[in-house]
């Protein structure tokens, strides 16, 4: 199936100022011209293909959180669009999932007893109280069974975002039940 979608390339972006660039820096092997010319026009279009670089991924990190809200508030709007689509694919390669299970293994490391209260603000009591949950979230992203992009969102947003249950002051009471979710919303 042929994608309608035009993305912002961050890579692609820069390539044309990056053409100018080195075509400005061959302007130095005529003696006639100063060093200077050919240096500071490098210098200006390398610095145009950085910004414009930038620019495409603020751009794609747009349409990105766009997608992940479709994705988490809309779950059945999974094959609405190519939009929805395009982010389904990238959030459920093996790549982004064996990156996600690392972040919990990280979690279940940190769980240990014998490790020393850190600066954290991981709510380690309500956590190892639902070790096994976390287990479970491990193993169900390392297997080779196909996860839906939902539960990848909100395994992320329960390990990253500083409102989780995770580091919630209630997580005694929140934590469980969100795990459980998470892991629920794993299945296609």
């Amino acid at each position: 199936m042929v994608s309608t979608l035009d993305l912002p390339r961050p890579g692609k972006a820069a390539l044309p100022y990056a053409a100018l660039a080195f075509a400005a820096l061959a302007l130095d092997a005529d003696p006639r011209l100063p060093w200077l010319a050919g240096a500071a026009g490098a210098v200006l279009f390398a610095a145009a293909g950085t910004i414009r670089t930038a620019r495409a991924r603020h751009e794609l990190a747009a349409v990105r959180r766009t997608a992940d809200r479709l994705i988490v508030h809309n779950p059945r709007s999974r094959d609405a669009s190519d939009l929805v689509r395009w982010r389904c694919n990238e959030l459920t390669t093996r790549t982004k999932r064996e990156s996600l299970r690392r972040d919990v293994e990280s979690v279940l490391r940190s769980l240990d007893p014998a490790r020393l209260p850190s600066a954290s603000p991981l709510k380690r009591p309500a956590a190892r109280g639902s070790r096994d949950l976390f287990v479970a979230l491990a193993t169900r992203l390392g297997d080779e069974k196909p996860v839906a992009a939902r539960g990848i969102l909100l395994a992320q947003g329960l390990l990253r975002d500083p409102a989780s249950p995770l580091y919630a002051d209630d997580a005694d009471t929140l934590l469980a039940p969100a795990l459980r979710r998470v892991t629920g919303a794993l299945e296609p």
